[in-house]
């Protein structure tokens, strides 16, 4: 079934906060429902079906019913985990089996101020009744959502002008997706039924950069926001970046830059 992003409404059926916790009470399960956990502070590595990532702060990661999730803590994690069903925007409900167009795995925000809002309402405790609480929690995972909606229709600030090369904008879409995974470009090419040499003259053509500059500043990006708003050591915010280690990451920084990752840092966190 595929309905646009939008026309989708999050029915919130199982709500928790987790505080600080070392490690998983399971190493995987299968549920019955859509589920997110929705990174507040630290770090953990999952894998669902073909995804795996590390997930951080501002990362919320999707997963169907019916499919092994797997997870492990990398560094003490808090986080919200929530459950829940799906409504059309008539109020109808839907098969939680046949949505298409949901995402699965990682997602990464880029409004850290408005999902922070979101993560502080979600754990205020309202002196309502439990199905009240529900409603309002319900309310605010809707605005968490609608938050992934309109990130997922705008290319990030670090593209160039936009392109009217439908090819060009599946193939960024893709690579945002992916962005910060271990990401093969020979692989974004075979999906879109070109080579890599075609995906770099298009990329070229249209936006003026290369598709592995343009990966770069979408890591760059995120790498920024976890060197100032969490306190990740840098190979673990290498993973969470789609990079193989924290030394690899600190060449590529300091180049686009001009700078260490320490330096910056220190520089810019408040």
């Amino acid at each position: 079934m595929n309905i646009p992003l939008i026309g989708l409404i999050p029915q919130l059926t199982y709500f928790r906060h987790v505080v600080r916790r070392e490690q998983f009470f399971e190493y995987e399960s299968i549920q019955k429902e859509w589920l997110l956990f929705a990174v507040e502070d630290g770090s953990f590595y999952f894998e669902i079906e073909h995804h795996h990532a590390t997930a951080s702060f501002g990362d919320l990661v999707f997963c169907p019913p019916g499919v092994v999730f797997r997870r492990v803590v990398i560094s003490p994690v808090t986080l919200f985990v929530l459950r829940m069903g799906w409504r059309d925007d008539q109020g109808n409900e839907l098969n939680p089996m046949q949505l298409d167009s949901l995402p699965i795995g990682k997602v990464s925000l880029r409004n850290m101020e408005k999902l922070l809002a979101d993560y502080t309402a979600l754990k205020q405790n309202n002196y309502l009744d439990e199905r009240w609480n529900m409603v309002i929690k319900s309310h605010y995972l809707h605005h968490i959502w609608l938050l992934h909606c309109e990130e997922a229709e705008d290319l990030p600030t670090v593209v160039v002008p936009r392109t009217s090369d439908p090819l060009v904008q599946k193939a960024t879409k893709l690579i945002q997706t992916q962005a910060f995974e271990q990401l093969s470009l020979n692989s974004i090419a075979s999906t879109l039924g070109i080579s890599r040499v075609q995906l770099c003259q298009k990329f070229q053509e249209e936006l003026g950069t290369t598709p592995i500059k343009y990966l770069t500043a979408l890591r760059i990006e995120k790498a920024k926001k976890l060197l100032t708003e969490t306190n990740l050591t840098l190979d673990q915010i290498s993973e969470c970046c789609g990079y193989q280690n924290g030394f690899y990451l600190s060449r590529v920084f300091k180049h686009n830059c001009s700078m260490t990752p320490k330096q910056y840092r220190k520089e810019h966190r408040l």
